[in-house]
């Protein structure tokens, strides 16, 4: 009998890692390898050179970003303008939480994914929340296991039923706190896990090689109460996808939206994990910030150092010194409607925040997604999420040049933040950091094989999910 995972964030905080540990989705590579040709042809039977297999591998490509919507704004918890307790703020947070609808919008941004069929997708706010009898523990430390509703899971299975099957290659999971609550009455605590995940089709013709996660060390630190304070984590996670001969590494994170400060400095960390991956790279995310910057606040930056932080035309700026804007601003605004998801006359996209940036590659194509309400089943209209997605067609730059996927010397180190990858230890008590999955990169002898040992996992996943 196959070993199931003890936790749903057993298995979520470690990435994916049954996806990871092997070539996940490689339709190309199990082809090749029924056709007896090693690396797969090009047209004419021939085998691809690296050129033809890079332009076979991103011409074509399509990702998009979506942020899902937690549909409450958690950063009220630490409001100094009311005399609410905090159970009774927690509470309040939890119905809104619950009030958006969250399993009815996922399926609706299921509509629109399996409609456009992108080959990877980022999602933001893909969170993970439960409930629990009260303990009177920290926030840091918590240990509420009823889940009450799953943003990622709930997505996978829209998207499965509807004959398009994702799964989730690296999952970031960021802050995950916990507050003592008040709900219809009762005292619980109230447990909120923040995650940003990359998806990929399982259709669709790449593998996964390689993939990891980290912390930033820059944080947002809020004060909960006259005593207490917490820290809201935020990260990223990488994805190195292999066609042909050749790999794209896929960023996905989502940056502090409350300090500019704070932002700026995790946007720095990013930028100088990336400056480290070699070949094309493409970053999907909500950067809450657009090409027009935002102000500075002078808020201290937690792991700075100085308390400071470089700016260049705000973050934005900073990584499109790095990374080119693939869809050339012309998509429109991206954010932000009401967190109740309800909508009033104008649709409140007016800024820019949620994009898709690249190395080597640009857009052909893009467009938004989620830019039309729906209907509940009790005809109740609603946005998919208060941001719009972006989606955005590949193509290979004129001054690309080529590399062969091969994983990096130092390919299991974060650049900077705080990396996932230990060696040992446990996730039971939920006090660990998640370790590392690093895939197998190799793209000769046993490629096929890897790749069927990762559907396999995949599907493990998947059917995991839906049981819980």
């Amino acid at each position: 009998m196959d070993e199931i995972p003890r936790s749903r964030r057993q298995l979520l905080r470690t990435g994916g890692r049954a996806l990871a540990g092997a070539s996940l989705l490689s339709a190309g590579a199990v082809s090749a390898a029924a056709s007896g040709e090693p690396g797969g042809a090009a047209s004419g039977g021939e085998e691809a050179t690296d050129a033809e297999s890079f332009e076979i591998a991103a011409d074509g490509l399509t990702v998009a970003t979506q942020n899902l919507g937690l549909g409450a704004d958690f950063l009220s918890i630490a409001r100094a303008d009311t005399d609410a307790p905090i159970p009774e703020r927690v509470g309040s947070l939890y119905a809104d939480v619950r009030n958006g609808r969250p399993r009815a919008r996922m399926a609706a941004v299921a509509d629109a994914l399996g409609s456009a069929r992108p080959t990877v997708v980022g999602v933001q706010e893909a969170a993970l929340v439960r409930r629990g009898p009260r303990s009177g523990g920290d926030p840091a430390d918590p240990d509420a296991d009823e889940v009450v509703v799953d943003f990622l899971a709930a997505l996978l299975d829209a998207l499965d039923a509807r004959d398009a099957p994702y799964a989730p290659a690296a999952v970031a999971t960021n802050a995950d706190l916990e507050f003592p609550g008040r709900v219809d009455g009762d005292a619980l605590d109230v447990r909120l896990t923040d995650r940003d995940a990359i998806l990929v089709r399982e259709d669709g013709e790449v593998a996964v090689a390689e993939t990891r996660s980290a912390t930033y060390d820059a944080s947002l630190t809020l004060p909960i109460g006259a005593e207490r304070t917490v820290e809201i984590e935020r990260g990223y996670a990488l994805a190195t996808l292999q066609a042909g001969r050749v790999s794209i590494t896929v960023a996905n994170t989502h940056l502090e939206a409350g300090l500019e400060s704070v932002r700026a400095a995790q946007a720095k960390e990013l930028a100088d994990a990336l400056s480290d991956v070699s070949g094309s790279v493409v970053l999907l995310g909500d950067l809450n910030d657009g090409p027009s910057g935002t102000e500075p606040d002078g808020g201290t930056v937690e792991g700075s150092g100085d308390g400071t932080a470089e700016r260049s035309d705000g973050v934005y700026g900073m990584l499109t010194e790095l990374l080119s804007d693939a869809t050339d601003g012309e998509i429109g605004g991206t954010c932000c409607r009401p967190s109740s998801f309800r909508p009033p006359d104008e649709d409140g996209l007016t800024r820019r925040i949620d994009h898709v940036l690249a190395r080597y590659l640009t857009g052909a194509d893009s467009r938004r997604l989620g830019v039309e309400t729906f209907a509940t089943d009790d005809g109740t209209q609603l946005w998919p999420s208060d941001h719009a997605g972006v989606l955005v067609e590949l193509s290979t730059t004129s001054d690309e040049s080529t590399t062969e996927a091969s994983p990096t010397s130092d390919s299991n180190r974060t650049a900077s933040g705080r990396s996932d990858e230990q060696t040992g230890g446990s996730d039971a008590a939920g006090s660990e950091r998640p370790t590392t999955a690093t895939g197998t990169p190799g793209f000769g002898v046993g490629t096929a094989a890897a790749a069927l040992v990762g559907v396999a996992g995949g599907a493990r996943l998947r059917r995991w999910l839906r049981r819980r």
